[in-house]
């Protein structure tokens, strides 16, 4: 039987992943405090094209960057054994920039793969974070029942992936209960856009790479990041949709700052992305301001 420890075998090259980068066309006044840059990760299944309408609002004043992580879309080569590598892989993506500041905007995927950043960065992590913005994030499972439940439901859908074309795996995805605010015609246009993002391309099997990628980074591989986050010495802010009940109780227990949006489920950028790039820019201007009154007071 195959279990999720041994799932994936190879060690990735530590070239960058596929990323896209959007900076802002006017320079910053001479004085100013210098504004993070906003590093954009998506969620199982996603791609870079999922933040297209949010950087493009983002990026008149904030240098974004945004992230295909491994096993998916342009970095779909790519595989993993666990965070550790994926926290690697970001670390040589980033360095094709000029960047000192960062604010991780992470989404599901995304976001648990800031937080393993922020609990445990590596000896090589050369960036300041300013702060995460974390939507419909898990800190993790806090026991190792929970761990293992999760472990042998994901084994269930690597299984499924590695096996199955995406096509008929999609829509199974789509019935968990986390996308249960999702309607009949929303469910078939993300299964159409996940199907050919993630398709197969250059010899390798789309959805064997997913697969890959969710052995990797399991939730029943997380530590429980919880403490972590709410003793962090950087900004944390998490977002979630109210018509997502598991992630907003998940939210509203973790003691932490949040925001949760109305008329929105598990996707919040997708679900509201005006309301979404409003949040995005209101928490990175706090943080903006905030370095300068420390500025000043300094």
């Amino acid at each position: 039987m195959r279990n999720l420890s041994n799932s994936v075998i190879t060690t990735p090259t530590l070239l960058p992943l596929y990323s896209e980068s959007f900076a802002p066309v006017n320079n910053p006044e001479k004085g100013a405090i210098t504004k993070p840059s906003l590093v954009f990760l998506h969620g199982l299944l996603g791609s870079t094209a999922d933040w297209q309408q949010v950087v493009a609002h983002l990026s008149s004043d904030y240098q974004c960057i945004c992230i295909d992580l491994p096993g998916h879309a342009g970095s779909q080569a790519v595989t993993v054994n666990d965070f550790q590598d994926v926290q690697q892989l970001i670390i040589a993506t980033l360095a094709q920039y000029e960047l000192e500041h960062i604010v991780f905007i992470g989404y599901s995927l995304g976001a648990r793969i800031a937080m393993t950043i922020a609990d445990e960065p590596a000896v090589n992590w050369p960036y300041t974070i300013d702060g995460m913005l974390l939507e419909s994030g898990n800190p993790g499972l806090n026991s190792s029942a929970e761990q293992l439940q999760r472990g042998l439901h994901d084994l269930g859908w690597v299984t499924r992936f590695s096996e199955a074309p995406l096509s008929q795996v999609l829509p199974d995805w789509y019935q968990q209960g986390v996308f249960a605010s999702l309607t009949i015609t929303q469910k078939t246009a993300l299964i159409d856009t996940r199907s050919q993002i993630q398709a197969n391309h250059n010899g390798f099997n789309g959805g064997v790479q997913i697969s890959k990628m969710l052995a990797a980074t399991s939730l029943s591989k997380q530590r429980f990041l919880l403490p972590k986050l709410q003793n962090a010495e950087f900004y944390v802010r998490m977002v979630c949709g109210e018509l997502d009940p598991k992630f907003l109780q998940l939210t509203q227990a973790s003691q932490l700052d949040y925001r949760a949006v109305a008329k929105a489920g598990h996707n919040v950028h997708a679900d509201r992305p005006i309301v979404f790039i409003e949040l995005v820019s209101d928490f990175v201007s706090e943080i903006v301001s905030k370095k300068a009154l420390c500025k000043h007071a300094a």
